[in-house]
């Protein structure tokens, strides 16, 4: 069942992704069931007793004096939603209960705190509890907090770090002008880092990059950035983990010149030395609230589109296209010629 948590969400769930998860459970479980045998006999720690119960009822048998340590869900229906996969693939005598509301939560908050020695978490930021509060831990560098608050304990913050270089390359920025030539320029992982982090939404998980580039124009000014990973279902194609625009500019379609160059002859050039391939077409990923991106719209072909796994976003579109098909001085001239038009009286210089 441990496992189960892993694997059961894509059980029966289209997409390729979901097909691997299954297909790589499937083919390894002997030695992944070994090894979480192997790491649970060696855990020094045992339950004494453990109850089917309210937590609600259960808090009002535990003694006053005894240490708690509870961690209620941070959502209505929380762990509901959380082990509804096991739910649906085995039966069990699950006991009965009524779900925790927000204003359940705060009361079981209230009995928790209400004695000398208690540990508990949220992802929320509880005023009431700011003088308990013992660490903040946040899993990956755009993930929420993650609030720990205990009666006694040392302070401290656990957190990610991502290495960030600086990157001295001047921007685009609002009042210039966009010249050509286009041009194309690697990044270090840490300037990709410190770029992503300062225009990229923060609510699009970061993915790691085998290959991360500049798009420039004549004058050395950074427009964008692109980054690339080998796909892991199709051998010629490439995967457009991430594509930005700099901001704010002039341009409020420049996005969609970053898409042009990141799929142009001379990308498909730095992504085949990359990743020691043949690389002929080129696929991604778009969360939205709209049935279609806007930034891809015209360029690359919608081959997929169905309900969003990500918070915050009402659809997950896949993308496909050609990679190659044109050059960076073709894609100035195309974008120009269809989204070039500035939000001021000047005209885009080619």
């Amino acid at each position: 069942m441990m496992l189960g948590t892993r694997f059961l969400a894509s059980v029966g769930r289209d997409g390729l992704w979901h097909e691997r998860v299954v297909r790589s459970y499937r083919d390894q479980w002997k030695a992944k069931h070994a090894e979480t045998v192997d790491r649970l006999s060696r855990t020094d720690v045992a339950l004494a007793s453990y109850e089917v119960e309210d937590v609600r009822s259960w808090l009002q048998k535990v003694p006053r004096d005894a240490p708690v340590c509870s961690f209620p869900p941070f959502y209505s229906n929380g762990y509901e939603k959380l082990y509804e996969p096991l739910n649906t693939h085995f039966d069990w005598d699950a006991p009965e209960y009524e779900p925790l509301s927000d204003a359940d939560v705060v009361g079981v908050l209230g009995a928790i705190t209400d004695r000398p020695y208690w540990l508990t978490a949220s992802n929320h930021d509880v005023p009431e509890l700011h003088p308990y509060l013992r660490g903040v831990i946040k899993a990956t560098p755009r993930a929420a907090p993650f609030y720990v608050y205990a009666s006694v304990a040392r302070t401290r913050i656990v957190a990610p770090r991502q290495p960030i270089e600086p990157v001295k390359a001047p921007r685009l920025r609002a009042g210039d002008e966009l010249v050509g030539p286009l041009t194309l320029a690697l990044l270090k992982p840490g300037q990709f880092n410190a770029l992503r982090s300062r225009y990229l939404n923060p609510r699009i998980a970061p993915g790691a990059a085998n290959l991360a580039v500049a798009v420039k124009d004549g004058k050395g000014k950074i427009l964008g950035v692109f980054a690339m990973a080998p796909s892991s279902y199709t051998p010629d194609e490439a995967y457009l983990l991430s594509d930005f625009a700099v901001a704010p500019t002039d341009y409020p379609r420049l996005s969609k010149l970053i898409v042009l160059a990141a799929t142009s002859s001379e990308a498909q050039l730095l992504c085949q030395r990359a990743f020691s391939r043949r690389i002929r077409a080129v696929s991604t990923t778009a969360f939205s609230n709209n049935p279609v991106s806007m930034k891809y719209r015209g360029l690359l072909r919608l081959t997929k589109r169905g309900p969003s796994n990500e918070d915050g976003w009402k659809y997950q579109l896949q993308y496909q296209g050609a990679m190659g098909g044109h050059t960076l001085a073709d894609a100035l001239q195309t974008w120009a010629k269809r989204w070039g038009a500035r939000t001021t009286t000047k005209q885009t210089g080619v």
